[in-house]
């Protein structure tokens, strides 16, 4: 099968990337216009579904045993545009100037992640939100103040979405709050929604302008969608127990 890849600077910060943050392994599962995987992170409290449009001759599964070795030998390569040949055991790139064999693992050891995205797409959210990366960036420089607790407790006051860091459990513990989204639609949360600040951080926002949100109360779900060009990443939360 001949894979093609248009921007190999974007396939590798966009695909490859933010599934790397969860996990070494993964199976991304091509087809002939677009590719798709399903990651989880080690502790299974955060899946990502990653789909991206991709030029490929034939469907295929590819189990990837070191999804950071990989991004290793493709920054090597110095074309952008680039044409991988995979086979069932191994990708190859064959180009002017290098060449490389990444090897590959069988079908069935890779154990996938037990969600279905379509229930999850399905699923009736009570709350959406837009996020800015900006208002996300003074939430990760609050994290530098609140070192003793690795909680994100999101909450609505004041007709808005809040965001505070800290730990309700312990007492005489440092927090930082600082307002998420000025808008929201839907329902009014209800409750705060308590989330491991530290599986929070392996979500990609890098270089997405909005991100949205989308909360679930009853199943204590949290859904972050980002789009990135030709690449839609997924990412399902789940909430901590109170």
């Amino acid at each position: 099968m001949k894979l093609k890849i248009d921007n190999k600077k974007d396939f590798i910060g966009n695909v490859l990337g933010p599934i790397s943050n969860l996990n070494d392994k993964t199976v991304i599962k091509v087809e002939k216009n677009k590719m798709s995987s399903i990651t989880a992170s080690n502790d299974a409290t955060l899946v990502l579904y990653s789909e991206t449009d991709i030029e490929a001759d034939s469907d295929k599964s590819i189990n990837i045993p070191d999804i950071k070795k990989l991004v290793r030998v493709l920054e090597c390569v110095d074309n952008e545009n680039v044409t991988l040949d995979i086979s069932s055991n191994n990708i190859k790139y064959s180009g002017d100037n290098f060449k490389f064999t990444y090897h590959l693992l069988e079908d069935g050891i890779i154990k996938l992640p037990s969600i279905n995205v379509k229930k999850i797409n399905d699923l009736k959210f009570d709350t959406t939100f837009k996020v800015s990366e900006s208002r996300l960036s003074s939430l990760f420089k609050g994290s530098s103040f609140t070192t003793e607790t690795n909680k994100l407790y999101i909450y609505f006051e004041n007709n808005k979405i809040h965001g505070e860091l800290g730990d309700k459990m312990r007492q005489n513990s440092d927090n930082f709050q600082c307002v998420l989204a000025d808008t929201y639609e839907g329902a009014t949360l209800t409750k705060t929604l308590p989330v491991n600040f530290e599986t929070f951080r392996l979500i990609n926002f890098n270089k997405c302008q909005d991100i949205e949100f989308a909360i679930n109360v009853g199943f204590g779900v949290v859904k972050v969608t980002l789009n990135r060009n030709k690449t839609k990443l997924i990412y399902i939360v789940s909430a901590l127990i109170n």
